[in-house]
């Protein structure tokens, strides 16, 4: 049976704690419409009021104040950020600038995630933040910091994002030159909120200020999240799915890319592009699946739906090869090691070789007794989706992650799902 309809996907992940935690390096006061209302993002929230702030929300809408960094002296404060590697690194970023002991812990899971990656860049600003091995808790003393050029070692938008926010509070300029291209939400953000962010090539320059929020601001759909939907009617016979309002930078969108190589018929409508692209995406199945090749220089854009396009890889026919994938290794489990022990449980033939990650197709299900998502959310809603698709009801262990991004994924699911 295929997926049919039209849905709104949830707010933009990556927006909405943006839009949150730049409010403390912000004037004015701003209605925020359409926030993500995953776990990960209410974090964002808490950490944003233990700071001082102020925020009245209801539903997917927040009316929140701006503090201008005027929050008290903390002697020490404890921030808890639960599940969020987000809220962490970006919230590392801003503290550091702003005098103050700070504390950031979470969860066993977030504590297995690198921020030694954040806290040196910080350091040559002349921060003083540590971490215990490389990972949290993350302790800040936040002060004076002055203005860097700095080559990302990694290709991540939130070390990229905690670099620009601390130069917000430097002294002099801060120069971010990264080696591969990764979503520009920050960047966007501060120049569409009155600050300045210099963009030449991979070369990003901010210039130390205070923002102001608009009076109103649209959260649009997250891509990540309507990437499940979209992408089961790329391989489920008859399928076709509209996502609306969805959020089409360019470096959130190498997932449709992909799909449309590998033969799916992928329509865009744009509606709006301010401050970035926004519109409605149809997925329709268009036949048989062909396996392609997924650069390494495509990663950043599309790093979060690799498990659902691995789903989508084991139903096409040849091989489809990921190249370098290593960053799958840090996410909230070893995402890596669950897409090939998970996928492999239900038949597939998925194999790693070193950063490499290959599929071959196309697979005939054989259904286990359970399934184990390791509580990785992105992991758990593939896994829910290859078993509608095979028509089987067995367990997925750790399913009850998937709110810290989609709350009402099952609910959205049985609502597409034509039987």
């Amino acid at each position: 049976m295929p997926f049919i309809g039209t849905f709104v996907p949830p707010g933009d992940k990556s927006v909405s704690h943006r839009l949150i935690l730049m409010a403390l390096l912000a004037t004015g006061e701003s209605l925020l419409t359409g926030l993500s209302t995953g776990e990960d993002v209410a974090t964002s929230l808490s950490a944003f009021r233990a700071l001082g702030g102020e925020a009245r929300s209801s539903g997917e809408d927040l009316q929140i104040i701006g503090l201008n960094r005027n929050w008290p002296r903390f002697d020490q404060l404890e921030i808890d950020c639960r599940n969020s590697g987000t809220t962490m690194r970006l919230l590392t970023g801003i503290l550091a600038g702003i005098p103050g002991h700070y504390v950031l812990d979470g969860d066993d899971q977030l504590r297995r995630r690198p921020m030694e990656r954040v806290a040196k860049p910080l350091r040559q600003m002349g921060a003083k933040v540590t971490c215990h091995n490389g990972r949290p808790p993350v302790i800040i003393d936040g002060g004076p910091l002055t203005g860097i050029d700095y080559l990302t070692e990694h290709a991540s938008a939130q070390l990229k994002g905690a670099v620009l926010l601390a130069g917000l509070s430097a002294k002099s300029p801060t120069t971010v030159t990264e080696s591969l291209a990764t979503r520009a939400h920050t960047e966007n953000l501060i120049n569409y909120f009155g600050g300045r962010v210099a963009a030449e090539g991979l070369k990003l320059t901010v210039t130390p200020g205070t923002l102001t929020l608009p009076p109103t601001f649209k959260t649009p759909s997250d891509p990540s999240s309507a990437a499940f939907f979209l992408t089961a009617a790329a391989f489920i016979p008859d399928s076709r799915v509209t996502a609306q309002n969805v959020l089409l930078a360019p470096t959130r969108t190498g997932f449709l890319s992909v799909l449309n190589r590998m033969g799916a018929k992928v329509t865009l409508a744009m509606t709006s592009d301010s401050p970035e692209p926004v519109g409605d995406v149809t997925v329709e199945y268009a036949g048989p699946l062909t396996g392609v090749e997924v650069l390494a220089a495509e990663i950043p854009t599309l790093i979060d739906e690799i498990p659902i396009l691995a789903l989508a890889a084991t139903q096409a026919r040849g091989v489809t090869t990921f190249r370098k994938v290593d960053e799958l290794r840090v996410k909230e489990t070893d995402r890596l090691m669950g897409v090939r022990h998970q996928l492999g449980a239900l038949g597939a033939r998925v194999t790693v070789e070193g950063d490499d990650l290959f599929i071959k197709g196309p697979t005939s299900f054989i259904i286990p007794e359970s399934l184990d998502s390791a509580s990785d959310h992105r992991l758990a809603m593939t896994l829910s989706v290859a078993l509608t698709a095979a028509r089987a009801n067995i367990p997925i262990l750790g399913a009850e992650s998937i709110p810290i991004s989609y709350p009402n994924f099952m609910e959205r699911s049985r609502l597409l799902w034509r039987e």
